[in-house]
């Protein structure tokens, strides 16, 4: 019998319900009911029409139906056209649904338990293309502090839900022709949160179409593999160096390793070993596998997924038969073993020749057995292939008849791909799972499934690559934690932790408070009006209202484990990577800390790196510490919440003897742009009691004189059409336009001028303007900019960026910031590249103002094809207008400061010592004063002049003087360092200041 009919014996009001609905639903004139569907926790109810009347928490009394607008149930597509519901009706235990202007219905089977409802498609009308199974948007947050949770899991392979289990703020699901109508099944859940990971638990362990996992999503939280921290292995660790890894795992705290294929270890696709390194192949892992165990040290191994290396046996001598291509063409000609063309009947119109690791194209045809790679591309008849190399990947040259078929192979990450209902594909995710049950690994790390849409274009993303991970799981022999390089609905169930990110090169801090926010509320990224239904790391827009309130929550969403690597330490490399210092570790450790969050370490954390480079051996030392306060739970959770504020500074007092506890910190960052500038002179605001100056000095690169010969001018203003206007916001307007004035140096000025007229925030009112250089341009050599700009003093942001092409850049933006809170004219000098500042604000969807694009990827200054203006923050109701003078490009130099002195009220205290751009001093105290290298090697103890200045609670003014020569203006950063009262009752674990 039906579900729903032997739940009758068991709540008596669910069946008067059940009743009611058919009564009511009864043939004739009258107009269908409401249909209720209804459990012991929650209460979804439907209009006749169709339309969503509520979704009520019936513990809480809450409708949770989001009520913005009115919103329907179901939708249909057909013939491209997507038609709304008309009517929906309840007989039986089957919901019928009508559409308009389509024949027939459909009809789902609904059942009914305490704790679920599940609907399945019985069937549909023959036309339709694609159906909207459940469309309920909710105004919950799906956030841990929400009491009640909702969520919808999909059922089989082919139904697609867009949301991540267990907490959404939208119950939707959908299911095409192309993959099935008919047995797409979701199951929906609305509990309390605490009831939520057990009833999935249930749900999942009868799930007859998912492959089960017990290692990942709704168990994840139990297991101790997702809270571990891992060191990244890329092909050294051997049977001869696995006693040195062991060691440094230890050294760090972790306890597991992630071994990384690739180039010299083992190949993509094949996953076949380097036989002159593992001459046994990965027999040889299981033993050393066996060894990390009996260390305490589990094993990950990590792939490309799908993706195929194109040294390998799939590609060359001869191409698999099962390989993907995106198109295909016929000869138009035959083509001999000489042929520098090919010719072909279709258009080649769209067919690209920029290829990159990111970019999802090829520029190689498959004739037969021969692989050819082209370089040119004719747009108009006759269509053509030319440039021309002939065999490539090592494949052999040959003679193709007229008509013979050429296909356009499918590429991303530099790789090929099989094609998805191939056996190939099938292959290589049984050849996943066999080496992972073979060899005692604990875990998967599906790295590049991100590129999954090359499988099947961006709409079907989610269904090859959970196809993929499906295959792999159910050839498991046991479940292991896995993660991957994105996500999507049935990821989840199988994912041990959430979610690893690509290293930052700077504004290290801010990265990790929206690497947290992230994490914790990844939907806030995935609004409808996405192109792509997935998460994928680095791609968070949220701007600091958002960081500041989800970073702070404990755990988030997903319910996950979390993680914050991957990480990577950095020195001195100006003007766009910054160097880690020990207090942004510290950060890091912090964060990992009080959310319980592992982290991976990229690498140079071995011995001779430690030894070579002090600054990293700090780093090490930091994290070793935390992670065993973090893994003995050492503090509460009153603690732990307060450790998780966002922006927050903490360090680690105390010893394992006396115990420990934390100290708030702040370290406040100036920069000092010259002896004669206004910024030699500042304020400093103190949160905590008074106390004696603690700072770090480090002098900057500085830019060559706007006058020198250099200087290469990118915009000289000279025509009105050098610039055009791109993206704007609503309710802003723009223009570009001669200047009307010349700078002091009697040059051509434009006049940028914008409005917003309020229907968009301030710190979300841009617009953008863009000169391209058609030919490239190189600044290798010129690196800073000058300008001399006239402000109006209203507050706009100013965006001065330099941009690469993407596929070399993958998006990255060389951003300068000034802020127009000046009036008249000003000379600037613009060296380091933006990066916390960027997430201030809100930039549009399409621009790659992504997390990446701002705090990981780097412009190429050798490839530079577009310099944009942008204006942020532009004040409600009221124009602006700034002057600009030439844009030049000038060299970067390094410059030498001595005798650094900062001043405070009556008391200066300088450092007599001699430093250059690259090197820091720190002073925390009288006695605890040194000058650092840029790796920090000790350059000397420094010996103070002077008496040392109090820095009192609440506001100060300081001021920064040094000598130098006067060719160019000493650029230098001053950190001002200060700090509260340490924990003052370790047993309460109370913060006080």
């Amino acid at each position: 019998m039906r579900e729903y009919i032997q739940f009758f014996w068991k709540s008596k009001s669910v069946c008067l319900f059940w009743v009611s609905c058919v009564l009511l639903g009864s043939s004739g004139n009258v107009a269908p009911a409401n249909v209720v569907l209804e459990n012991t926790f929650f209460r979804y109810e439907i209009a006749g029409n169709g339309r969503n009347v509520s979704f009520l928490d019936k513990s809480g009394g809450k409708d949770l139906l989001k009520a913005q607008k009115a919103s329907f149930c179901s939708d249909v597509t057909v013939n491209g056209k997507v038609l709304p519901v008309k009517s929906v009706e309840l007989k039986e235990g089957l919901l019928e649904m009508r559409y308009s202007g389509v024949n027939g219905s459909v009809v789902l089977d609904v059942a009914v338990k305490p704790d679920r409802i599940s609907l399945k498609v019985v069937s549909a009308p023959e036309l339709t293309e694609s159906l909207t199974i459940l469309n309920v948007p909710l105004s919950l947050e799906a956030q841990p502090y929400e009491p009640f949770g909702a969520c919808v899991l999909s059922m089989n392979l082919f139904t697609h839900v867009r949301q991540l289990p267990p907490l959404q703020t939208h119950l939707w699901a959908k299911c095409y022709q192309k993959f099935g109508l008919k047995g797409a099944e979701v199951t929906l859940l609305g509990l309390p949160q605490k009831d939520l990971l057990p009833v999935i638990r249930d749900v999942m362990s009868k799930a007859a179409d998912v492959p089960p996992s017990q290692a990942g999503g709704a168990w994840a939280a139990d297991a101790k593999e997702g809270y571990g921290s891992y060191l990244m292995n890329f092909g050294t660790l051997t049977e001869e160096t696995a006693d040195e890894w062991i060691e440094t795992c230890k050294s760090l705290g972790f306890n597991q390793i992630d071994s990384h294929g690739g180039a010299g270890f083992f190949d993509f696709g094949t996953l076949e070993l380097n036989k002159e390194k593992w001459p046994e192949g990965w027999d040889s892992f299981k033993r050393i596998n066996a060894k990390l165990r009996e260390n305490g040290i589990s094993h990950i191994f990590h792939t490309y997924a799908f993706f195929i290396d194109k040294s390998t046996h799939y590609v060359t001598p001869v191409p698999h038969k099962d390989l993907g291509y995106a198109r295909t063409f016929t000869l138009a000609e035959p083509v001999t073993e000489t042929s520098d063309v090919i010719t072909v009947n279709e258009s080649t119109a769209n067919i690209s020749t920029i290829t990159g690791f990111h970019t999802e194209n090829s520029v190689t045809l498959r004739l037969g057995d021969e692989l050819i790679e082209f370089s040119e591309v004719t747009r108009t008849p006759p269509y053509q292939f030319k440039g021309l190399k002939r065999g490539a990947n090592g494949t052999r040259t040959a003679t193709h008849a007229q008509a013979t078929r050429a296909l356009h192979m499918s590429e991303r990450f530099g790789r090929f791909v099989p094609d998805p209902d191939s056996e190939l594909f099938r292959q290589i995710a049984e050849k996943h799972a066999s080496i992972v049950n073979e060899c005692g690994f604990k875990g998967i790390y599906l790295d590049a499934i991100d590129g999954a849409n090359v499988l099947g274009g961006e709409e079907h993303f989610w269904y090859y690559g959970t196809k993929f991970v499906f295959e792999i799981a159910k050839n498991l022999k046991s479940s292991v934690g896995m993660e991957m390089s994105s996500m999507s609905h049935h990821w989840w169930h199988y994912r041990s932790r959430w979610q690893a990110w690509d290293r930052a090169v700077r504004g290290y801090k801010r990265f990790i408070d929206i690497h947290l926010a992230s994490v914790k509320n990844p939907s806030l990224f995935l609004p409808e009006k996405m192109k792509s239904n997935e998460w994928e790391h680095g791609l968070w827009r949220g701007n600091t209202p958002l960081i500041d309130k989800f970073a702070g929550v404990k755990n988030g969403q997903t319910m996950l484990p979390l993680h914050l690597g991957w990480w990577g330490n950095q020195t001195w490399d100006p003007p766009q990577i910054e160097p880690t210092f020990p207090d942004d570790v510290e950060y890091l450790a912090v964060k990992m800390l009080s959310n319980d969050a592992g982290y991976s370490q990229l690498g140079g954390v071995d011995a001779k790196t430690l030894k070579t480079t002090p600054l990293f051996s700090q780093a090490a030392g930091i994290i070793r510490r935390y992670e065993k306060l973090r893994h003995q739970k050492y503090f509460d959770e009153s603690v732990l919440a307060k450790l998780r504020q966002p922006g927050k500074d903490f360090t680690l007092v105390g010893n394992d003897e006396d115990g420990w506890t934390f100290k708030p910190r702040k370290y406040e960052k100036h920069k000092v742009l010259g002896h004669d500038h206004e910024s030699k002179a500042w304020k400093v605001g103190n949160d905590f009691r008074a106390q004696p100056l603690k700072v770090r000095i480090e002098p900057l690169m500085s830019v060559k004189p706007y006058d020198d010969a250099s200087g290469i001018v990118l915009a000289d203003f000279s025509t009105q059409t050098e610039f055009s206007t791109r993206q704007i916001s609503e309710g802003v307007s723009g223009r570009i336009a001669p200047g009307g004035e010349t700078t002091r140096k009697q040059e051509n000025t434009l006049a940028f001028t914008a409005r917003n007229a309020g229907q968009t925030p301030p710190d979300a009112a841009y617009i953008n303007a863009e000169k391209t250089y058609h030919k490239g341009l190189s600044l290798r050599d010129n690196k800073g900019l000058g300008v001399w700009i006239k402000g109006d003093g209203n507050g706009q942001l100013l965006n001065l960026s330099l941009r690469s092409p993407d596929h070399i850049s993958h998006g990255a933006h060389g951003d300068r910031f000034v802020r127009i809170d000046f009036k008249g004219w000003k000379y600037f000098e613009l060296v380091e590249i933006e990066s916390s500042a960027i997430s201030d604000y809100v930039w549009p969807d399409d621009s790659h103002f992504y997390v990446y694009d701002s705090y990981r990827h780097t412009i190429d200054f050798a490839q530079i094809d577009r310099f944009q203006l942008w204006y942020n923050n532009l004040p409600a109701g009221k124009e602006v207008r700034t002057v600009i003078g030439p844009v030049k490009a000038l060299p970067l130099v390094e410059t030498t400061i001595k005798n650094p002195a900062v001043t405070i009220g009556d008391k200066t205290i300088t450092f007599p010592v001699e430093m250059q751009s690259g090197m820091y001093l720190e002073f925390y105290s009288d006695g605890d004063c040194k000058l650092y290298d840029a790796k920090g090697n000790i350059l000397s103890e420094v010996k103070i002049e002077g008496e040392v200045p109090v820095l009192n609670s609440g506001v100060n003014e300081l001021r920064f003087g040094c000598e130098s020569n006067r060719e160019v203006s000493p650029r230098v950063q001053v950190t001002v360092i200060s700090e509260g009262n340490p924990m003052t009752d370790v047993k309460n674990k109370s913060i006080s200041r």
